[in-house]
């Protein structure tokens, strides 16, 4: 009896070591819980090199990767700052840090780059004594604090005479002596003087002639003329074209005015010095342009044209070496350089049906004076006419590409006497 209760004991006491070993194993597999304790806190910024006049953010977390950059405070090279950002006042080396509760972060290391400043610029100009009408481009280059050099031009405004102007193009309108400066920013450059002399008139005058091209991108048949028209220029400079748009959106009511005047109701049609229509095909007929601006005449144009902002200054200059009664004068702003779909039916250009992209030349965008002229003084001697025209309002695309073509009529406005181009910011004198 004595037996059996002492091998019972032992039994329940080995189950219960068992259990016990059994339990303590479970327990020392199971992966802790993570800490919930802020043990550290670390620094970064948005950036770490920049230039001068720059800003930089600090943001702080915590190891547990909490945001706590709103309750931290910052020191830059030991001196307390106000909020996390910072602009720091001059190039060099900077070292932060910052901290929160009882924690101080890492250190960062931030390099804050020189800027190069202009410090003086310098005007030229492309000419110094120059014509009444004719047209000096200045250019302006800025000397910065490293000793570099670049081209300010564009960014400058410019006095001339204590008028400002927005660009860099000057058209001499009178004779005598002419200031001129640049201003950058704070800076103001050197002045130039420029000499304008009066205008010496030829005995005669070299003949020009141009082809007025009734067109619209709608027309299938056009592109004939306008490939004739670049036969024509590759032959001779000496004939200018004016595309005159209709029924499309380059239409305005100058090309309008010149359908209704020749009374333009096909198309395309287009007339050689309006006196005569360019014979069909126009592309086999090129002499017939060409021709018309042969030899010389008796009257004669010079052009010039600048920028100022989108308003273009002109000055046209007649000339007569003898009086010739009833001529008038004509003043169109031509724009090159316009894209647009093309409708066409020749094989010209590629072929096709639709000439895609396709570029539109001296289209016809103003008319300063009347499409059929207006009346000018024509007894021997020198004129000159000013006009101020505001091309923004006038349908410009790209006031870069735009020219000035004026012309000499008689008095129906019908017949070309002489005709002469200019680019804008250039000039082309009497020849």
């Amino acid at each position: 009896m004595k037996t059996f209760k002492r091998i019972h004991f032992i039994a329940i006491f080995a189950t219960l070591f068992l259990f016990s070993c059994s339990s303590e194993e479970s327990v020392g597999s199971v992966t802790p819980p993570p800490t919930s304790t802020v043990t550290s806190i670390v620094l970064s910024s948005d950036k770490t090199s920049f230039d001068e006049g720059e800003s930089v953010v600090f943001a702080v977390k915590t190891n547990l990767n909490a945001t706590v950059t709103s309750e931290s405070s910052f020191k830059v090279n030991g001196t307390s700052i106000s909020g996390n950002t910072y602009t720091p006042p001059s190039p060099g080396n900077y070292t932060v840090v910052a901290s929160h509760s009882t924690f101080t972060s890492n250190q960062i290391s931030l390099t804050v780059n020189e800027v190069a400043t202009v410090t003086s610029i310098e005007i030229t100009s492309s000419e110094l004594a120059l014509a009444i009408g004719q047209v000096t481009n200045f250019t302006v280059v800025a000397t910065f604090s490293d000793g570099s050099t670049e081209d300010k031009t564009a960014d400058c405004q410019y006095v001339i005479n204590n008028v400002v102007f927005n660009g860099n193009s000057y058209l001499a309108t009178s004779a005598g002596a002419v200031t001129a400066k640049a201003t950058f920013s704070s800076l103001t450059s050197n002045e130039i003087t420029l000499q304008v002399s009066d205008v010496s008139l030829p005995s005669s005058y070299t003949k020009k002639a141009i082809i007025e091209d009734y067109t619209g991108t709608w027309c299938g048949w056009c592109p004939r003329v306008s490939y004739a028209i670049g036969l024509v220029e590759a032959e001779t400079d000496k004939v200018f074209a004016v595309g005159a748009h209709i029924g499309d959106a380059m239409e305005n009511t100058y090309s309008s005015a010149l359908k209704t005047a020749f009374g333009v109701t096909g198309y395309p049609t287009a007339y050689v010095n309006r006196a005569a229509e360019w014979n069909y095909p126009e592309p086999s007929n090129v002499a017939q342009a060409v021709n018309a601006a042969q030899g010389s005449t008796n009257v004669g144009l010079a052009v010039g044209a600048s920028l100022d902002g989108n308003t273009m200054n002109v000055l046209v200059s007649t000339g007569f070496a003898e009086s010739v009664s009833g001529t008038k004068l004509v003043v169109f702003v031509l724009e090159d350089g316009i894209l647009a779909n093309q409708a066409n039916y020749t094989s010209y250009f590629g072929g096709g049906s639709n000439l895609s992209n396709f570029e539109h030349n001296h289209v016809l965008r103003y008319a300063a004076t009347d499409v059929l002229g207006d009346n000018i003084t024509n007894s021997t001697g020198l004129e000159h006419l000013s006009f101020a025209i505001n091309l923004s309002s006038n349908g410009v695309a790209n006031v870069e590409n735009t020219g000035v073509l004026a012309l000499l009529v008689d008095a129906s406005g019908k017949v070309v006497l002489n005709a002469q181009y200019t680019k804008v910011n250039q000039s082309t004198s009497f020849d």
